[in-house]
C-alpha cells in the first residue's frame, strides 16, 4: 500500500498523493448504480478515514484545481451525505466541517448543509459563524430562517415564508409537493450545463429530504401556513 501524504504545490496549496481518490470515487458511484449502496458507503469511508488519519487535526488547504484533491474532496463530501441520510447528523457536521478546513472558498457549497445541520442539532452558535458566507437573496436562505425559526419557536418565520412564496416561488411549491419524481426530464436537466430552478430545487430536496423525514412537522407546519 502506498503511503498517503499531502504535498505543496506552486500555487501555495496542497494536493494528495498516494491514494487514487477518483479511482475510488468512481467506483463507489458504480457500486451505487448495482444497488450496492452499503458496499459505495464502506468504499467511500474507508477512504476519508484514510485521509483524516494523515491530515490529523491540521487545516490542510487542497488545491481544488488538483484532480487528485477535488476527488479527495468530494469524497469527504459524499461520505458526509451518507451519514446525514442514516441520522448520523453529529458525523456529517465533522465531514462537512472537514471539507471547509481543507477548501476555504467552499467549492462544494457544503456551508449550506452544515447551516441546516447546526439548526437540527440546536448548535446556534455555530450557526451563527457560518450564515453569513450564505447569500441572503438565496431560496436556500429562506428555507434556513423558515427552519432555524420553527425549530426554536415552534412557529413559521413570516417575512422567510413571503420570500419563498413570491421570490422563490418554484422551490417552495418544490418542498410543500407530495411528490417529488426523479423522472427522465429531471434527470437530463440536472445533467445539463444550466439546470432550471426546478431542477435545482428538486436536487436540493433530494438532499436534504433525510432531515424532513426525521422532521415532518416542519415541512407540514410551513405547508399549512
Amino acid at each position: 500500500m502506498n503511503r498517503i501524504t499531502f504535498q505543496p504545490t506552486s500555487s501555495g496549496l496542497w494536493h494528495v498523493e498516494g491514494i487514487d481518490c477518483n479511482r475510488i470515487l468512481r467506483t463507489s458511484r458504480n457500486l451505487e448504480r448495482q444497488g450496492r449502496w452499503a458496499d459505495a458507503c464502506e468504499c467511500r469511508a474507508d477512504a476519508v478515514q484514510q485521509l483524516l488519519d494523515v491530515a490529523g487535526e491540521e487545516s490542510v488547504p487542497l488545491d481544488w484545481n488538483d484532480s487528485s484533491s477535488r476527488a479527495a474532496l468530494e469524497l469527504i463530501y459524499a461520505s458526509a451525505i451518507d451519514y446525514f441520510s442514516i441520522d448520523e447528523v453529529e458525523m456529517a457536521t465533522a465531514l462537512w466541517e472537514r471539507v471547509i478546513d481543507f477548501d476555504e472558498e467552499d467549492h462544494l457549497q457544503a456551508t449550506i448543509m452544515l447551516a441546516f445541520c447546526y439548526v437540527e442539532l440546536e448548535d446556534y452558535d455555530c450557526l451563527e459563524s457560518v450564515i453569513s458566507d450564505i447569500s441572503p437573496k438565496t431560496a436556500e436562505y429562506s428555507l434556513l430562517m423558515l427552519w432555524s425559526t420553527y425549530r426554536q419557536t415552534q412557529g413559521v418565520e413570516r417575512d422567510a415564508l413571503r420570500e419563498m412564496r413570491t421570490r422563490h416561488k418554484v422551490w417552495w411549491e418544490e418542498f410543500v409537493a407530495s411528490e417529488h419524481p426523479a423522472d427522465e426530464a429531471f434527470l437530463a436537466d440536472r445533467q445539463s450545463e444550466r439546470p432550471s430552478h426546478r431542477t435545482e430545487a428538486r436536487e436540493f430536496w433530494f438532499a436534504t429530504a433525510p432531515m424532513w423525514e426525521r422532521n415532518k412537522d416542519f415541512i407540514e407546519a410551513i405547508s399549512k401556513a
